[in-house]
């Protein structure tokens, strides 16, 4: 790949994981929403179908990404951060009223 292009791929990648935070943030309410308001197993199983939406997006536009860019990097950014949303949507979960209810923190 010439060096011109390697610098596209960085930059192409970079925006990759922040469109995979974003994917999160179009299906789902603020992690202090989520942390404050959710306070039935109801609530809870639409955060979860909300969290499978999103990553079905982001999983679909980071390999489409990929395709078109012909490099893996969108991919490994992608799914990197769209973890990273994942793990700090369930411990906000974790912090809500539904689990403090339960008794599950």
């Amino acid at each position: 790949m010439p060096p011109d292009q390697d610098g596209d791929i960085v930059l192409i990648s970079i925006f990759m994981a922040l469109e995979g935070l974003f994917a999160y943030s179009a299906f789902l309410p603020s992690i202090m929403t989520v942390g404050t308001f959710v306070d039935s197993e109801r609530k809870v199983v639409m955060i979860r179908q909300g969290e499978l939406v999103g990553t079905f997006f982001l999983v679909v536009l980071a390999i489409l990404t990929a395709y078109i860019t012909k490099s893996k990097w969108p991919v490994i950014m992608g799914i990197g951060a769209g973890l990273l949303a994942l793990l700090i949507y369930e411990f906000s979960l974790r912090q809500s009223p539904a689990f403090e209810m339960r008794g599950l923190s």
